[in-house]
């Protein structure tokens, strides 16, 4: 089977830079027709807002404020509502998100009825106002703190990987990170799966699980290419055989974290019975899909390629 893989390497690349590609043209074309490059989950989503901040005191505040803004927004579907009680010169605050589907009319209408059942209940104090925040701005610092983090991993990966093994190895597990990053990107924006902050932590997911099957996998070709008794081997066998070895604990540990991630969902949506519930867990598995093409199949096929550079003993 493994021999088959090598022979197909050429598709196997193929294969991953067509769904990369298919992945790009679904995100570019969604990033101006449906508000972004990925469907972006709470954490980056633009939404509406409504804040309510008085000084009254918190007796007041907790039933006074919070049965008027219950009452004014509950036809609007706010996904978020946080009560903050201030302490000193702190104001006790309210905040309501809203997708920005909300109608803005309506918004406005329940800004003025809050301001007026507020100022009538004795609390002139009251500022009451809506903002439009943009997500995708809000959440641009974490996006760009954690593609520095991954990129800084899989630099430090390759330049381990070209002292410890070989050069060729240490291109081809760079490939591998760049095709396994890429397919799960893909596959978010191919799918519209929500992105939320959890994407950052699975991503991190996929650098780690394949930097480190690509550790087993050549350190046992780097062990068989040594090996005097295969001195006259042919290279791609001792690829293939090098993935076949690996494969059952690939396997091991890509099954073991589906199932995992299937049985936390069924806990949560038993917990909260919501679509939006699976969303993280959705993304869980389109990260442990590319990264085990990419241990399994894409691993040994570039090596198969890439690794003409590396020279044997004899």
């Amino acid at each position: 089977m493994m021999n088959k893989i090598v022979k197909l390497r050429h598709l196997a690349i193929i294969l991953s830079v067509v769904i990369i590609a298919i992945g790009m043209a679904v995100g570019t074309v969604c990033h101006f027709v449906a508000g972004g490059f990925f469907n972006y989950g709470d954490e980056f989503a633009s939404y509406t807002s409504i804040e309510v901040t008085t000084s009254v005191p918190e007796d007041i505040f907790g039933d006074t404020v919070r049965e008027v803004v219950s009452d004014e927004i509950s036809s609007l579907g706010a996904y978020e509502v946080s009560f903050s009680e201030g302490a000193g010169y702190v104001p006790n605050t309210v905040i309501c998100k809203f997708y920005t589907s909300a109608p803005a009319d309506e918004i406005a209408s329940a800004v003025s009825s809050i301001e007026a059942r507020l100022e009538a209940a004795g609390m002139e104090d009251a500022t009451v106002g809506s903002f439009v925040n943009e997500g995708v701005a809000d959440g641009r610092h974490q996006l760009m703190f954690a593609a520095i983090a991954l990129a800084s991993a899989v630099a430090f990966q390759t330049i381990y990987f070209a002292l410890r093994f070989r050069p060729g190895m240490a291109l081809s597990s760079l490939c591998n990170q760049l095709v396994a990053v890429g397919l799960f990107a893909s596959l978010l924006a191919i799918t519209r799966c929500p992105v939320g902050l959890e994407a950052i932590a699975f991503a991190a997911l996929t650098v780690v699980l394949t930097m480190i099957c690509n550790a087993i996998f050549f350190d046992k070709v780097k062990k068989s290419f040594k090996d005097e008794a295969n001195a006259k081997a042919d290279r791609l066998d001792l690829i293939a055989d090098g993935a076949r070895t690996t494969a059952k604990l690939n396997a091991f540990v890509f099954t073991a974290a589906a199932i995992t991630a299937v049985i936390v969902a069924i806990f949560a949506i038993i917990a909260s019975p919501a679509a939006i519930t699976l969303a993280p867990f959705a993304v869980c598995l389109l990260s442990i899909i590319p990264c085990a093409f990419a241990c399994a199949v894409f691993s040994p096929a570039s090596y198969a390629l890439i690794g003409v550079i590396d020279r044997r003993k004899k």
